[in-house]
């Protein structure tokens, strides 16, 4: 293990740790994100039945408690959403999904973990892949395939010629507001996030998702919790809200007391988990409403008798599960369970929201509307922020960078921060003094983290900075799509014959921009590309894997309190 990597996993416990605030009086709003996921085609009759008995009670409680904001995200696999659209000249669910939508009663997205087929879903093809560039590509291809093919609806095998996954999605419902399951891997997916920029540039996508085994992702609960409160520093910054790769991410965990909920749950169990929410921040908590669960029999230990789609792939040749398996639940079973759903949406509705004023449902479209990436344009007091607080912190912590960085009162990532820097120098470059102000433009991090901190020691003048930054400048600001996006902050720089990597030229910009005499020499030093971030997020790939955490910063929400509807009220 190199001496860096020492130094930072030595910090890993406690620097990026922000305590949590005292619980502020009265607590802060509780918003509840209601989703529900159909992504079985075999049981075409649960798909069916779960949607025509959901709508109908969005629509009876909107009208009961108009200002709750009830309404539900119903994400749909490729597959499942063409046998909705073959449907849809006789049950016409598709019609009253998009109704649904238009009333924002309903969001639509996306749910790839069950697309067909765990056994031939495409991978990419990394044997070759000796450059970043190159591993960017693989990936991207790989992942572009997952979100366009056809695939069997038994093996999973694609058929070329037709769509399928996101796009088949996208042509039966238009535009996605939520997507999760496009990849198999717990971070380091920055490629995914970029191809699916090209089909749903506005789309919200689940942040870190709960433990899964069967997938490799488990046993991250202290992680979990420490990231999310490095991303929540105040008040108004949800635990469960934060920015990657220029996208929104919801999360099911967070804080070390959250998971996902479901209505299912014993309403007693869910009473207590919420009153135990930490109120100290704003919290977004997902609960799922319509289960496919309730349909399916469960051991003691709320595992699976019989996963259907787990059968179903591995078993084409007789994908229908045997009735003696007792795979499913007796329709007295379900009837409980949807009669403990009502009684739990109606204690949030009379009870636990009237309680506490603010907290209310909140839908995917409106909580992004909440989060800004950013403001159109940096001024160069903004500008002149971020790099005094840049460099306090390298002055106290020399060898690594921040997690992300603050400028009034916005937050950038690493990713943008660099661009916003290298952006200003180039401009100060053709005109003599430091621009007004520079464009805010999206931003990915390195295609990969190597583990290279640089040259270890020596000097560059400021001017030979100013003129690295005029040389980059043009590609950082073009965001383009193209495979390999230009808005991606490169790797290594040679910088008067010194080998320089990316947070080691962040430094010397943040130093030239706050004192841009040309002919002012800036010492060296070794710098690691990882943020403790870096390491405290979740994932199941290798660290140099994790570009994307260059593109880690929180995400304020913009609060408001509407008024909530009369218990009981007509």
């Amino acid at each position: 293990m190199s001496k860096i990597a020492f130094v930072l996993l030595s910090a890993f416990f406690s620097a990026f740790t922000v305590a949590a605030a005292p619980p502020s009086t009265p607590p802060e709003p509780v918003y509840i994100v209601l989703y529900s996921r159909f992504y079985d085609h075999s049981h075409p009759r649960v798909l069916d039945e779960r949607l025509q008995r959901l709508l109908p009670l969005l629509e009876k409680l909107n009208a009961r408690y108009p200002k709750s904001g009830i309404s539900a995200l119903c994400q749909f696999s490729g597959t499942t959403s063409e046998v909705l659209a073959e449907e849809n000249s006789g049950l016409h669910l598709v019609d009253k999904l998009k109704d649904f939508s238009h009333r924002n009663l309903v969001d639509i997205g996306y749910t790839g973990e069950e697309e067909p087929s765990y056994l031939y879903r495409p991978k990419a093809n990394l044997l070759l892949a000796d450059t970043p560039e190159a591993w960017w590509a693989a990936k991207a291809e790989a992942t572009e395939r997952f979100l366009t093919d056809f695939k069997n609806p038994v093996t999973g095998l694609p058929v070329p010629g037709l769509s399928g996954g996101l796009k088949r999605t996208q042509e039966v419902f238009g535009d996605i507001d939520f997507i999760s399951g496009v990849s198999t891997k717990l971070s380091g997916d920055s490629p995914a996030s970029h191809e699916i920029r090209k089909f749903a540039p506005n789309a919200v996508l689940l942040g870190m998702p709960l433990g899964d085994p069967k997938r490799g992702i488990e046993g991250y609960a202290v992680s979990a919790d420490r990231f999310s409160r490095g991303m929540s520093p105040d008040v108004t910054e949800s635990p469960e809200l934060f920015w990657q790769d220029g996208f929104l991410r919801l999360s099911d965990v967070s804080y070390s007391e959250s998971k996902p909920r479901s209505t299912d749950d014993d309403p007693d169990a869910l009473k207590k988990a919420f009153k135990g929410l930490d109120r100290s921040r704003v919290r977004v908590i997902r609960l799922e409403i319509a289960g496919y669960r309730r349909y399916l029999k469960t051991r003691p230990d709320g595992s699976l008798v019989v996963d259907p789609m787990e059968w179903l792939y591995f078993h084409p040749d007789d994908p229908m599960i045997p009735l003696n398996m007792h795979a499913m639940l007796t329709q007295t079973d379900i009837e409980a369970s949807y009669k403990r759903e009502e009684e739990t949406l109606k204690w949030l509705l009379e009870e636990f929201l009237p309680a506490n004023p603010g907290s209310r449902f909140i839908s995917i479209h409106e909580l992004a509307a909440m989060a800004e990436p950013g403001p159109a344009h940096v001024s160069a007091s903004q500008l002149k922020d971020l790099a005094s607080s840049l460099s306090e912190h390298f002055a106290k912590i020399p060898m690594e960078p921040p997690a992300y960085v603050k400028g009034g009162s916005n937050y950038y990532s690493l990713a943008e921060t660099f661009e916003l820097l290298a952006a200003s120098l180039a401009k100060m470059n053709q005109t003599g003094s430091l621009p007004e102000s520079v464009p805010y433009a999206p931003m990915y991090g390195p295609y990969t983290l190597p583990n290279d901190s640089g040259a270890g020691k020596g000097s560059v003048p400021v001017s030979a900075v100013i003129k690295t930054a005029s040389e980059i400048a043009p590609r950082l600001a073009n965001s383009a799509w193209k495979r390999l996006p230009d808005n991606s902050v490169p790797e290594f720089f040679e910088v008067n014959s010194l080998h320089l990597n990316a947070a080691q030229l962040l430094r010397l910009m943040a130093m030239a921009y706050l004192d841009p005499s040309p002919e002012k020499m800036l010492a060296l030093g070794p710098v690691a590309f990882e943020s403790q971030a870096t390491f405290m997020f979740p994932k199941n790939t290798a660290t140099i894997d994790q570009g994307n955490s260059w593109t880690f910063k929180p995400a304020p929400l913009r609060i408001e309190t509407p008024a909530l509807a009369t218990p009981g009220a007509p």
